[in-house]
């Protein structure tokens, strides 16, 4: 690293190194598992004399990663919202559990640590795996959302391969299972050695469906990370050199910790195994039924829940059918949950899988609705 306390690789390692991006939290032991070790980061606004700010639990892709939110660090500080970002099981020093356990220690967790941080309400936003997760913190710790404005945010929301279709993903799906042991290492070899890139749950499909594709996205992609790096340095203050700094380090500081929980993921995505790994939301026509249930039986005084799902122009792991069904499942039948759910879809024009997830075009909205919305429930 250079000694320069002004290059930007110098103030790359000191903004990624901040406190609290590496906070740690332990969940006691009870009678199905020990002690449970969670490292979690919070982004963006810190609470000060004024009160909490405005938060969104952000749920991220199959690497489930902290690191996968520093992009959104000055965006968030300067809007005035904090992004808590937390490392799923066997994620970062996040202790490792069964494939089965999965999601029954990630509903446990999440009360317990916002409770820890004395956060009351927060907004809910997940990328691609982490779908399966935020569908179930929606109806297991309902009461965690916004009483008055409960607000949802799924990016490239994931798919059950039989519905999506998608050749890439039909393929993984013939992998054996033992295969799945490594599949952790696989990323590090691509992100550290072969090429770092903007990346997280889909750049190793991409980059491999590239290879077998005339079609070369690689000089589109890095134009339009190159406009939405000189878009935050003069809108947020982090200059472009450091922003490219970061995007190799987050990287590298990630594959430096524990990733083994992507293993669990990639066999909870592709439906690998037969437990019932997805929770709550392991069929989600069902799913969507029983929590519009859940949501007309609570206090109606509370807006209908607005949920907000974005998908990319481009989607080797989710692709058209794979949107058209998640849709046609959230609007039903002559919108008939609209009492309860306001669902919209956007398609978000060139982005793909993963792009898509850190797409400022996304989050400046989404970050500036929930300070709009909540200063108005604070004027009633």
């Amino acid at each position: 690293m250079s000694a320069d306390p002004n290059s930007p690789i110098y103030l790359a390692h000191t903004y990624i190194s901040n406190a609290r991006f590496h906070q740690r939290f332990t969940v006691e032991p009870t009678a199905t598992h020990g002690p449970l070790n969670v490292t979690y980061a919070e982004f963006g606004r810190q609470p000060d004399e004024s009160g909490p700010p405005p938060t969104i639990l952000l749920i991220p892709g199959m690497f489930s990663s902290r690191y996968l939110g520093i992009q959104l660090h000055a965006i968030a500080d300067k809007i005035g919202v904090r992004v808590l970002v937390v490392d799923r099981p066997g994620m970062g020093g996040s202790t490792d559990v069964p494939l089965v356990q999965r999601m029954s220690t990630w509903v446990e967790l999440v009360p317990r640590l916002l409770s820890h941080l004395g956060i009351q309400h927060v907004a809910l936003a997940s990328h691609s795996a982490g779908t399966m997760y935020l569908l179930n913190t929606m109806y297991h710790c309902r009461d965690l959302l916004y009483p008055i404005h409960p607000t949802v945010h799924m990016l490239a929301p994931w798919v059950d391969p039989a519905h999506s279709l998608q050749t890439s993903m039909q393929i993984l799906q013939y992998i054996p299972n033992k295969a799945f042991g490594v599949w952790h290492r696989i990323p590090k070899f691509f992100m550290l050695q072969a090429a770092p890139a903007f990346a997280s749950s889909g750049a190793v499909v991409k980059k491999v469906t590239d290879a077998f594709s005339s079609n070369d996205t690689t000089s589109q992609d890095n134009s339009r990370q190159e406009k939405q790096r000189r878009h935050i340095e003069d809108a947020y203050g982090l200059s472009r050199d450091v922003q490219a700094e970061l995007d190799n380090l987050m990287h590298k500081y990630m594959f430096e910790e524990e990733t083994v929980g992507a293993n669990s993921e990639a066999l909870q995505c592709l439906r690998k195994e037969p437990n019932n790994t997805w929770g709550k939301c392991e069929d989600y026509e069902v799913f969507v039924r029983d929590f519009v249930a859940l949501q007309r039986g609570r206090d109606r005084e509370s807006s209908p829940l607005k949920i907000q799902a974005y998908f990319a122009e481009s989607d080797v792991m989710i692709g058209k059918k794979g949107q058209v069904y998640f849709e046609q499942r959230w609007c039903g039948t002559n919108e008939e949950y609209k009492d309860v759910v306001e669902f919209a879809s956007t398609t978000v024009p060139g982005t793909d899988h993963d792009t898509l997830a850190l797409s400022v075009e996304v989050w400046e909205p989404i970050l500036k609705d929930l300070i709009r919305v909540l200063d108005n429930d604070h004027e009633q």
